[in-house]
């Protein structure tokens, strides 16, 4: 999954002011997918965020593009997707793995898999030194572990804060950050429109998938499925309507794909998903009343 580091160093932060397009992207596993389908239709219709919110996977799609805005690197960010495996977030499924995880479970250790494979994710998909690098402004949120609290970050070391933002509480260990501990920015703020807001952007997109389930959900459940579904429920619940928008500034907020009981640690309906995204990004387009043509 290597990629090369084709984004236009040359390129500079847009100057102080208000941003005019803002791209909200929620935590959802592998449903992540679909906001690469979204952002296809967005940018189709001419629409150049400049201005990028995530959370969890939301966060390393929105880092991915904010290093360089443009179709080229969305072309990108979609062909990575598609070669995107389980394996790649939790590691490799083997006998030495999964005997990791239950010695974890027994030692009653803080996680179950370690974040090697995550790290090396965020390393290729993000290759900075700095989140402040990016040609437009990434704001990642993160929870502290200590405080209950979202913590934001629009600079610092890429792999450590996006490492936090995407992980998930007893899957991987707490990430130190900033003097204390971080897990999954979804604990607290799943789909954090209110931060696009508060930087004054004009027009918030908001392309949530956090509605997907994170284990399975029969009478095969085991104690981690319980614990995964739980979370997933607790994040739909916390996403509350929006308030405090100034009268000029609007939020469009493209439907949750119906995607079925897919379960966010499964990659293998990359396809569909992007296109179910693809398909919900041209019909807030049209409600909108902004022209869905494609464009060259």
């Amino acid at each position: 999954m290597a990629l090369s580091l084709r984004h236009r160093r040359a390129a500079r932060r847009p100057e102080a002011g208000r941003p005019r397009d803002a791209v909200v992207l929620s935590g959802g596993g592998s449903l992540g997918a679909a906001q690469v389908g979204a952002l296809r239709a967005l940018y189709e219709a001419g629409i150049r965020p400049d201005l990028f919110i995530g959370c969890s996977v939301g966060a390393l799609n929105a880092a991915f593009m904010a290093v360089d805005p443009t179709m080229e690197r969305l072309n990108e960010l979609e062909t990575v997707w598609r070669k995107l495996e389980r394996g790649h977030v939790f590691g490799r499924v083997n006998k030495l793995t999964a005997t990791q995880a239950f010695l974890h479970a027994v030692r009653r250790d803080d996680h179950l898999y370690e974040p090697d494979a995550l790290r090396q994710l965020v390393r290729t998909w993000v290759p900075l030194k700095d989140l402040g690098e990016t040609a437009v402004p990434c704001h990642v949120v993160t929870t502290d572990l200590h405080t209950g609290t979202p913590c934001w970050w629009s600079d610092g070391d890429p792999l450590t804060i996006l490492t936090a933002s995407a992980c998930l509480p007893a899957l991987f260990p707490p990430v130190p950050l900033g003097g204390s501990l971080h897990v999954d920015g979804g604990v607290t703020a799943p789909v954090p429109i209110e931060r696009a807001l508060d930087l004054g952007a004009v027009r918030v997109w908001v392309l949530d998938v956090s509605g997907g389930s994170l284990g399975r959900r029969d009478d095969r459940m085991s104690a981690l499925d319980v614990l995964l579904q739980s979370f997933a429920i607790s994040r739909m619940h916390l996403d509350r309507p929006v308030t405090g928008m100034r009268p000029d500034q609007q939020v469009i907020r493209l439907r949750r794909p119906d995607l079925g009981r897919l379960e966010m640690r499964d990659f293998t309906q990359t396809p569909r998903v992007m296109a179910a995204g693809y398909a919900v990004g041209r019909e807030a387009l049209t409600l909108a009343e902004i022209p869905v043509q494609r464009i060259g």
